[in-house]
């Protein structure tokens, strides 16, 4: 599926973003999306998982990438990721992880977001700054 041209409603950017094949992949579920915002969640299953047996840090990005781009492409313009940083505060435990956007800045050509991901008992895993292009 191409992406429509001009402001994407919240249903568009779920079917849009269904077609997202590493994120399907990796089992990532949309929970909610609007602009500005969005919330995921990802199942934990073996496949997830590094040689110390616990959630790898390349899925815990993923999550958050994925999360941010839902929200920053909901509206009207076109965002990429320029640059990100992440900071692991705890391992994972339980078996369901949560990503949750806040918008920090939307500017014309740059906008700034934090993703904060959780497991399913509330702890703060790690916490991501994204800042993206906006095309």
């Amino acid at each position: 599926m191409q992406r429509p041209e001009g402001k994407m409603t919240p249903e568009q950017i779920r079917e849009f973003f269904a077609t997202d094949r590493f994120a399907a992949l990796a089992g990532i579920e949309i929970l909610e999306v609007s602009e500005h915002y969005a919330k995921t969640r990802i199942v934990v299953e073996d496949k997830h998982l590094n040689g110390n047996n616990v959630v790898m840090g390349g899925c815990i990005y993923t999550l958050a990438d994925f999360t941010f781009a839902l929200a920053a492409n909901c509206g009207d313009t076109r965002s990429v990721t320029l640059t990100s940083n992440i900071v692991f505060n705890s391992p994972a435990t339980g078996k369901i992880l949560y990503a949750e956007t806040e918008i920090i800045k939307d500017g014309r050509q740059v906008c700034n977001y934090i993703v904060h991901i959780s497991d399913e008992r509330e702890r703060v895993v790690a916490t991501v700054t994204i800042m993206g292009f906006r095309q």
